[in-house]
Order: C-alpha cells, then structure tokens, then sequence
C-alpha cells in the first residue's frame, strides 16, 4: 500500500505542478554512451534535465527517455509520447517497461512539461515536471520537478572501494523528492547557465531483507554505521545548491563536436529531528573530438567529493546514511554495475569512439559504440587514489591504504534517424570485474532530457 500511496501523490502533481516546469541541469548520466546522479546519496534535474539521474535506479523520466522534440513551436498544445527503453531490463530491478508523455504549452506558450512512469519487478518510480522553457532556447526559466520511487530489492554492498561484489544486502527502499529551480543564461543559451535550486527529499528503509545474500552482521563496521542508524526510520532532508554549466557542443541531440561541463555545490541540512548536514562538490564533463563523419572520439569525466563537518563539536560526526551517498554505477557510467560502489567520493574516466557500420535507405543509420572506463567510489579520494587498475571483484588495499581504480567496458549499438540526427535508439552492454550489465539507453542527450546526478 505504501508504494502505491507514494505514485498516488506523484501522478496527482501534474495539477499542482501546472503552474511551474521541470528542470535541467547536468551532464546526462551516462555521457558516454552513448552519451554522461542518485541522491545526494547517489542519480538525476540533470541534470540537464538531467539531473538524474540520474537514481538511485533512474525513475521514468530519465535521460533515457525518447523525446523527439525537433518539431516546430507553433503555440498550441502539443502531447507526445515518451518511451523509458532503460526501464526495459536492470540487472538490479528486473525486467519492465517506462514511458510517459510530454505536453507543450500546457499553460503558456514555450512550456515544457512531463509525465512518466516505471514499472519494473522490484521497483516502481513515477516523475512528473514542469518548466517555463527550454534551457537550450530561453535565458531565463523556472522548473519543478517530483519524484517517488519504491524498490523491493535495492543492493548495498558496503561503503568504500574495497568492498565485495558478491554479498550484497537487499534493502527495501523508499523515496520522494521535490526540486525547485531557476536557471538564468546571461551570454546566451548555451555558453553559460547558471541554476541555483532548492531540493526537499524523503528516504524510507523499512529493513533488510532476509532472503538477500549477506546480512548486516557481515559487513564491515563503517557499512554498518551507513545503515544500521537508519532502518525502519522515515528521514528527511533539504538540500541547496548551483550549478554553473556550459554547452560548446554544435548539435545537442547528436554531437560529434564540442564539450559539455558542469559544476555544482550544495548543502544538505536533515530536518525532522536529522542532525546531520555535509557538504557535496561534483563536476561532469563529456567532450566530443570529430574524426570523419559520424565517427568521433567521445571522452568524459565525473568527479565527486562529500565533506561533513565534526558533529557536536567533538571531532566526530554522524555517519552518512547509505542513500544520501554517491554511487558509481550505470547511471553515472553505463557499464558499472547498479548501486555497485558507494562512498563519499567518486571518480570515473571514460574514453570511447562512436563509428557508423550501416545505412538503411538514406534515411536511418547504425552505430557503433566502445567505451571504456576506469573509476571507483572512496571514503577520501585524495588520500586512497592510486592510478594502478584491478580486475578484482574484491580488491585489497595497497600497503599505503591506497584503493585501485576498477575498469568496465560498454560496447553497444544505435540507431540513427539521418535527417534529424538523432538518436532513436540504443541498446548497451556493460563488461566489469561485477559480471555483465545489460541497459538499453540513448545515445545522446539534450540539456532537457538531463537531470541531476546526486540530490
């Protein structure tokens, strides 16, 4: 009943939300994929309407949704159908089906609002948003953006780098967020974009499951603390933030030029009896190097750093709950493995080439995509960095306590409408230390289809 409580209230709000549109605002979760959040915990608006991450296990309405939004603005009413493909199968959440639709001009002319749903075997997770207009055409915009989601079988494998891969906890998990924002581009509407926003967030864990593969006792004392304090408990948290982004690319719905980047800084405050506040800095970033036609050499990095004071004054803090942390995985980079690394920090590289291999009747080609990443999650980057790389599912800390970056392949294909060039559909498949990860996901993203990576 909870569950279905919590889509309730997210597909009541396109009313309340008629007033406002959604967001937009980072790096697309997986900007190399083909193309690139979860809450400030790990995730994605992204985010450039992203920002979303987005997820942690994306909602609908991430940057995976098929929005073909070249048609002209003509003033009226405009309702078009949205296709979730990443909602199609998670290793993580099973199989299922997303999609939605998109109204334009529902309240005024240039209004850019959204209304998606996931269905999933593990999960559930419906969005709904709304903003004045599209940050690509527009100086100045305002959004909101709601969310809620439950999964019956969200995985935790610990917090730090060095955590196994094969004894995850499964955890019922709850969550609601609410975004507001404004976004001003004061040189134009791509070279620069400042947003500041506000976010309120709700994350329930009802308890471990105990069916799941490992149970708490198992973990080591530092994942325990991220979870243990929380469970059966209702918290809530606000967090606010800007982010300044840039977009140098020549064509957003299919690059083959120019770089994307953004910043952001925000501060979470617990509400509710929560004493717990941290600091979170992230930088995104996808570059695109032509080579011949289609063909292009795609690069991204995504940097996250999570800092929280000493408490009471006593030197010592709360540990950070599991789900306001980061997570390195297929939302950030396609081809890790869901909810798979968690910490305070993360980092990832990724470097990949997109090439044609066919085209149909003029009109709709296929592309290929190989991308390869390096990154891991850390409890303090800048003292458990080490450039050397490990195949190793559970890798061991060097000598110097210095964590190894762990490696993951994405190989996956797309298929390309010619004229429009865009991307109408992509399947990928993700190679690591964790096993195989099969998601099927766009190839590239505009600023509107992104959302927030980490609340």
């Amino acid at each position: 009943m909870r569950r279905l409580a919590l889509l309730a209230v997210l597909l009541a709000a396109p009313t309340a939300l008629a007033q406002v549109p959604t967001d937009t605002t980072s790096v697309p979760a997986d900007t190399l994929s083909v193309p690139v959040p979860t809450p400030e915990p790990a995730t994605p608006p992204e985010t450039p309407a992203a920002p979303d991450p987005e997820a942690n296990e994306p909602d609908a309405g991430d940057p995976g949704s098929i929005d073909d939004g070249t048609s002209e603005d003509t003033g009226r009413v405009r309702i078009r159908p949205r296709l979730a493909p990443s909602a199609l199968y998670s290793s993580n959440r099973g199989f299922g089906i997303g999609g939605g639709v998109a109204v334009d001009n529902l309240t005024w002319r240039g209004s850019l609002g959204a209304l998606d749903v996931r269905v999933q075997q593990f999960a559930l997770g419906a969005t709904a948003s709304l903003y004045t207009g599209d940050p690509l055409d527009t100086r100045v915009y305002a959004g909101l953006v709601t969310s809620a989601s439950t999964t019956t079988r969200r995985l935790f494998f610990g917090v730090g780098p060095f955590t196994s891969g094969n004894q995850p906890l499964f955890l019922p998990h709850d969550e609601v967020s609410a975004e507001a924002l404004v976004g001003v581009s004061p040189f134009g509407t791509t070279v620069l974009r400042v947003q500041p926003s506000v976010r309120y967030v709700l994350d329930r864990t009802a308890g471990v499951r105990a069916d799941g593969p490992a149970q708490l006792a198992s973990l080591a004392p530092a994942s325990q603390a991220a979870v243990a304090p929380v469970l059966a408990r209702t918290l809530e948290g606000v967090s606010v933030g800007v982010e300044v982004a840039t977009d140098l690319r020549d064509w957003a719905p299919y690059p083959k030029t120019g770089v994307f980047a953004a910043v952001e800084a925000r501060r979470f405050a617990g509400i509710g009896g929560q004493e717990l506040t941290f600091n979170r800095y992230s930088m995104q970033s996808v570059g695109y190097l032509p080579l011949d036609g289609r063909t292009a050499l795609i690069a991204s990095f995504i940097g996250v750093v999570t800092r929280q004071g000493d408490g009471d004054g006593d030197g010592l803090a709360d540990p950070i709950p599991y789900f306001y942390l980061p997570t390195l995985d297929d939302r950030v980079a396609v081809a890790y493995r869901q909810d798979r690394l968690t910490a305070r920090d993360v980092l990832a590289v990724g470097l990949g080439l997109r090439v044609p291999v066919a085209d149909f009747i003029g009109v709709y080609g296929v592309d290929a995509l190989i991308v390869g990443y390096l990154g891991n999650a850390y409890d303090d980057v800048f003292e458990q960095f080490s450039p050397r790389v490990t195949f190793r599912q559970d890798p061991l800390a060097g000598t110097s306590g210095r964590a190894a970056l762990r490696p993951a392949l994405g190989l996956g294909l797309g298929v390309v409408n010619l004229d429009k060039e865009r991307v109408v559909l992509g399947a990928l498949i993700g190679v690591g230390a964790g096993g195989i990860t099969v998601a099927t996901l766009r190839a590239a993203y505009n600023l509107r289809d992104s959302r927030p990576l980490f609340r």
